[in-house]
C-alpha cells in the first residue's frame, strides 16, 4: 500500500540500519523512508513510508535502493509532520527548481539528472578529502548558519553515508542558494560548536520505532530530531534547526 512497505532482514548475524530519508527505487510507486530503523536478523517488519513519485501505480513489488536521500528542505518537512500531500508539493517544488522535471514526478529522477549530478559531483569532490580519519558526526554549515548535524555510532557508518548526506544538503544550499556557487574554505568553527552546545541542552527523549532498535526524538530548543539507538548505542540521530533551509527569496 502506498504508505508502508514490507521490510525483512534475511540475515542472519548483521542488523540492518535504514536511515530517515534514504529513497527506496521500484514497486508501484519509488517511496522514502520515515524514520530511522535497526533490524534484527530474520526481523521481518512494516515500515512507515511516503510516496516520491506522484504518477505512477504501475510495477512490481521489488524495492532497492537509489543511493539517494531526500533533500534536507524536505526531509525537514516530514519531522514537522507533513502529510503525503505536503511531501508531493515540496518535491514538485523542488523538481521545479532543479530543472529538472519528469512525467512521474519522481524525486529519484531529478537528482539522478546529468546536470544536477555533476553538480553535486564538483561539490563531493571539494569536501570528501577533507574529511578527518575517525570521523563521527559532522555539523553543516552554511552562510554562516547551522542548518543541521548528523551523529553516528561509528567511523565506518559515518564514511558510508557521508557522500548522500552532503548531496542531500547540497541540493538546497548549493544548487538551490541564492548564489548557487560552489564550496568555499570557512576557518571559523565558532557556528558550528554553538550548534553543538545547542543541541546538547535541548536534549532527546525515547520515542517509538519498528524494528529491535529504540528511537531517538527532539523537539525542543528550536530544533527537530531523530534517531535510533540499539543496546543503548546510538546508531544514528540526525537533527536540524526548525527554521526553513532554503533561504527566503531577496525582495528586489
Amino acid at each position: 500500500s502506498v504508505p508502508r512497505v514490507v521490510v525483512e532482514n534475511r540475515g542472519r548475524r548483521e542488523h540492518v540500519f535504514i536511515m530517515a530519508g534514504e529513497i527506496l527505487s521500484g514497486g508501484k510507486q519509488t517511496r522514502t523512508v520515515r524514520r530511522d530503523v535497526a533490524l534484527a536478523p530474520g526481523q521481518r517488519i512494516e515500515l512507515d513510508v511516503f510516496c516520491v513519485e506522484a504518477r505512477r501505480w504501475e510495477g512490481g513489488k521489488e524495492f532497492s535502493g537509489a543511493g539517494t536521500l531526500l533533500p534536507q528542505s524536505i526531509q525537514q518537512e516530514v519531522r514537522r509532520g507533513a502529510d503525503q500531500a505536503r511531501v508531493w508539493s515540496e518535491i514538485a517544488r523542488n523538481n521545479t527548481a532543479l530543472d529538472a522535471e519528469n512525467a512521474t514526478g519522481s524525486l529519484e529522477l531529478a537528482i539522478k539528472a546529468g546536470p544536477v549530478q555533476e553538480k553535486l559531483g564538483r561539490f563531493r569532490r571539494s569536501i570528501v578529502p577533507r574529511l578527518p580519519d575517525g570521523a563521527t558526526g559532522f555539523i553543516f554549515v552554511h552562510r554562516g548558519r547551522a542548518l543541521g548535524a548528523e551523529f553516528f555510532g561509528s567511523r565506518h557508518l559515518a564514511r558510508r553515508l557521508l557522500t548522500k548526506l552532503l548531496d542531500s544538503y547540497a541540493v538546497d544550499c548549493v544548487l538551490l542558494g541564492p548564489t548557487r556557487g560552489g564550496f568555499q574554505e570557512d576557518t571559523d568553527h565558532d557556528v558550528a560548536i554553538r550548534m553543538f552546545h545547542r543541541i546538547c541542552r535541548a536534549g532527546s527523549r525515547r520515542a517509538s520505532t519498528p524494528g529491535s532498535g529504540a528511537g531517538i526524538r527532539t523537539r525542543d530548543g528550536r530544533l527537530l530530531g531523530d534517531g535510533v539507538g540499539l543496546d543503548d548505542a546510538v546508531v544514528h540521530y540526525g537533527v536540524q534547526i526548525e527554521d526553513r533551509i532554503i533561504p527566503l527569496p531577496t525582495p528586489r
